[in-house]
């Protein structure tokens, strides 16, 4: 008999002696020793093990997430999901609109871009790593959750976007000292609540929003490098080629670690790259559609507080149903055409959307069917040990109850999500930063 030790923090055990050839086809199949295979993993041993010694970190903090839940009161729990609700993509989409119609263009621009890359940097490592959300019979979850963990989303954007709106005020504005300190009251509340409030839903572990605050410190810091030489770049229609930010944004998401279907990381990050695409093309060519000059870049600050609230309200009024009536056009046209275009192809398609609204996502959260491949894989001593990868041909993807069901694998087809949302988004984005202005400008706003 071979041996066996126990990984995972001691909650599941593994053969230590399993071939590299078992492992291959284990991680392939969808029975009880399926393993929960990641991109990662291609490193061999380091990859394996820093995914074990992660896990054990999410593991660790459970006790953290019971005490708060023990806590947990139908008021509470509503007012931390008005609060996560901060740290969502919708939100900062509307927020992205309002400081680049009615504050401050520039900074709304930057923060577009900004947003753009913590979205990518925390779905490129989730990808990478596929870690679990918390044990699922320990902490009950207040949301559902469909992508991996590590990194918190919530936690790096609420790192990067909230700071940066403070430091680029800092050095921008010229503010009193009482306004500087209600603002800094603000933004560390709005930073840090949000973190919390992802703890108390259950969705997420310390080790979770640790690694998320680090990794969003560490592109802040980054970004704070190149800002103002991005924004240059960008302003002074250097951007030559449109073409050339087109296959900029679709190499990085090439080089995208692959989902499992219905993982919306992916699909979010081509949201996020059609939005930085267009915002980009948007500023660098302006083409002046409508025939007027663009807004100023910052809204005068002795304006009147009630022209100030007046006008805010209506360009958010206007922009807002000109945006939801371009998006749902766009949508539609898109997406259609999309269709047409594989079938033409003779290519299989899928949407990950209708996928994972029908429950077919693989679970996110711990329970005793989530292994790890074991951090030690030996080769096959002799061809007796060695089990044929041919007799299985299914990804890990093709588990699931869904694909038992129908003859359509997702993991072997296209999503046809994925470049719709590109395109839409781009164009959004395209028509918000160029077209919208103008809009205002002609109706008196």
């Amino acid at each position: 008999m071979s041996k066996r030790t126990t990984v995972n923090g001691g909650n599941q055990d593994m053969d230590k002696d399993l071939t590299e050839e078992k492992y291959k086809l284990l991680h392939k199949g969808g029975g009880q020793d399926d393993f929960i295979h990641a991109p990662i993993d291609k490193l061999g041993v380091a990859g394996r093990w820093l995914r074990h010694k992660l896990l054990d970190g999410i593991l660790v903090g459970t006790p953290v997430l019971q005490t708060i839940q023990k806590h947990r009161t139908p008021k509470r729990t509503l007012l931390m999901k008005m609060i996560s609700f901060l740290g969502t993509e919708d939100f900062y989409t509307v927020l992205f609109l309002l400081i680049i119609w009615c504050l401050d263009g520039r900074l709304g621009r930057l923060f577009g871009v900004l947003m753009g890359i913590g979205f990518y940097a925390a779905g490129f490592f989730k990808s990478l790593l596929c870690l679990p959300r918390p044990p699922f019979n320990k902490v009950k979850p207040e949301e559902k959750a469909y992508d991996w963990a590590l990194p918190s989303h919530h936690s790096l954007l609420g790192t990067i976007l909230p700071w940066y709106i403070w430091i680029y005020i800092n050095v921008h504005q010229e503010l009193s000292s009482v306004q500087l300190t209600c603002l800094f009251l603000v933004i560390s509340s709005w930073s840090f609540s949000v973190m919390f409030s992802r703890l108390y839903l259950g969705v997420h572990s310390p080790a979770d929003i640790v690694s998320g605050g680090f990794v969003g410190v560490l592109v802040l810091s980054l970004w704070l490098q190149v800002d103002d030489i991005v924004d240059n770049f960008i302003s002074q229609q250097k951007v030559e080629n449109p073409l050339q930010c087109v296959l900029l944004f679709a190499a990085l998401l090439y080089l995208h670690p692959k989902c499992d279907p219905g993982n919306p990381s992916f699909t979010d990050n081509c949201c996020l790259a059609g939005v930085v695409t267009g915002l980009i093309i948007g500023r660098s060519q302006r083409s002046r559609l409508l025939g007027f000059p663009s807004l100023l870049e910052t809204l005068p600050l002795d304006t009147p507080l009630s022209n100030f609230i007046f006008l805010t309200s209506m360009r958010l009024i206007v922009g807002a149903i000109f945006v939801f009536v371009a998006r749902t056009i766009l949508k539609f046209i898109v997406t259609t055409v999309i269709e047409i275009v594989f079938k033409l192809l003779g290519l299989q398609f899928y949407s990950s959307s209708t996928y994972r609204d029908a429950g077919h996502t693989r679970f996110k959260h711990y329970n005793e069917n989530f292994r790890l491949p074991p951090i030690y894989i030996k080769q096959a001593e002799n061809e007796d040990d060695e089990l044929s990868s041919s007799d299985s041909t299914n990804s890990i993807c093709s588990t699931s109850s869904y694909e038992k069901t129908t003859e359509m694998n997702p993991a072997l087809c296209w999503d046809v999500v994925v470049p719709s949302k590109c395109i839409v988004y781009a164009v959004l984005t395209y028509l918000a930063v160029e077209v919208v202005p103008q809009v205002f400008i002609l109706i008196g706003l």
